[in-house]
C-alpha cells in the first residue's frame, strides 16, 4: 500500500532532531527495475535533445567550423555531466549502449538490467528527437543533428575515429565510477571527468566523423528526420570501442582484490531490513 506523505507548511529536517534517525526503506526488485528503466529513458531523452539541439544551434547562424565544434562539444559535455548528477543514483546513468556494454563486460551491470537499459535508451532517443523536431521550425532542424562524414573522410577512417573516441569515454566511465574500489571519492568527480571526455571527443570528431560516440544519439534523430548517413558506423564503432575499453580495464588495469570477513566484526542485534522507519 502506498503511503501518502502529507504536505508540510514548515520545512522539517529529521537530522536536526536528536530523537530521530534516517532509515532508507528497501524497495522491491520490480520497483527498482522500473526506476532504472525510467531514469535511463528520461536521461537519454534529454541527452539526445541536448546533443541534437547543440548541432542545430551551431549551424543556425553563420560561423566558422571551429566555433561550431566548440559550441557543440561544450553543450554536449556539460549536458552529460548535469544528467549524471540527475539520474546516476538510480541506474548509474548509462545513457549510451556502448557504456552499458562496457559496464556489462566489467561485471558492474547484469544482463537483464543491460537489456532493460538499452531498450529504455532506444525509446528515450526517439522521444528526445521527436520533441526537438517539434521545438524547431523546418529551417533550423538541420537533420536534427544527424552526423555526416566530412568530404574526403572514408568509412574506415570514420570507424577508427569513432571507435577511439568512444573507447576513451568508456575508459573514463570505468575508471571513475566502476573500478574505484579503493577510492570512492572518485565518484564525486565522475560527472566532471565523463563530461570532459565527451567534450574532448565531440570537439575532435565534430568536423570529421560527427563526434557521436553514442549509437542512440544518432538513432533517434535518424528515425525522426529520415536521414540515414553511414548509420552502421555509429553503432558498430562505439560498441567495438566499449569492448576494447572493458578489456583494457578488466584484463590489464584492474587491481585484483578478494572480499574477506572483516576482522573483529560483530553482527548487529537488530536486523536493519526489519527495522521500522522512525518518521
Amino acid at each position: 500500500m502506498v503511503k501518502i506523505v502529507p504536505l508540510r507548511f514548515i520545512t522539517y529536517d529529521p537530522l536536526k532532531d536528536p530523537s530521530k534517525m534516517v532509515y532508507r526503506r528497501p524497495i522491491s526488485k520490480p520497483v527498482k527495475a522500473f526506476k532504472g528503466f525510467f531514469s535511463e529513458f528520461l536521461g537519454t531523452l534529454y541527452l539526445v535533445y541536448f546533443c541534437g539541439g547543440s548541432v542545430c544551434a551551431a549551424f543556425a547562424v553563420a560561423g566558422d567550423s571551429a566555433a561550431r565544434a566548440l559550441l557543440g562539444a561544450l553543450i554536449q559535455g556539460m549536458a552529460l555531466a548535469a544528467l549524471i548528477w540527475a539520474v546516476s543514483g538510480v541506474s548509474g546513468c548509462n545513457l549510451n549502449p556502448a557504456v552499458t556494454l562496457a559496464n556489462l563486460l566489467s561485471g558492474r551491470v547484469g544482463l537483464i538490467d543491460s537489456l532493460s537499459y538499452v531498450a529504455a535508451q532506444i525509446l528515450g532517443c526517439i522521444a528526445g528527437a521527436g520533441i526537438l523536431y517539434g521545438c524547431l521550425p523546418n529551417m533550423y532542424r538541420i537533420d536534427l543533428g544527424v552526423p555526416h562524414l566530412a568530404p574526403g573522410m572514408n568509412t574506415g577512417q570514420a570507424f577508427l575515429m569513432e571507435m577511439m573516441l568512444t573507447c576513451i569515454l568508456c575508459l573514463c566511465v570505468l575508471g571513475t565510477s566502476v573500478f574505484n574500489v579503493w577510492d570512492r571519492r572518485l565518484n564525486r568527480i565522475a560527472p566532471y571527468a565523463i563530461g570532459l571526455a565527451l567534450f574532448i571527443g565531440v570537439g575532435i570528431g565534430f568536423n570529421f566523423s560527427g563526434g557521436a560516440l553514442n549509437p542512440v544519439r544518432v538513432l533517434g534523430p535518424s528515425i525522426i528526420s529520415g536521414v540515414w548517413s553511414h548509420h552502421w558506423i555509429y553503432w558498430l564503432s562505439p560498441l567495438v570501442g566499449s569492448i576494447l575499453a572493458a578489456f583494457i580495464y578488466r584484463c590489464l588495469l584492474q587491481e585484483r582484490f578478494d572480499v574477506i570477513e572483516r576482522p573483529g566484526y560483530i553482527a548487529p542485534l537488530i536486523d536493519p531490513s526489519t527495522a521500522v522507519s522512525s518518521y
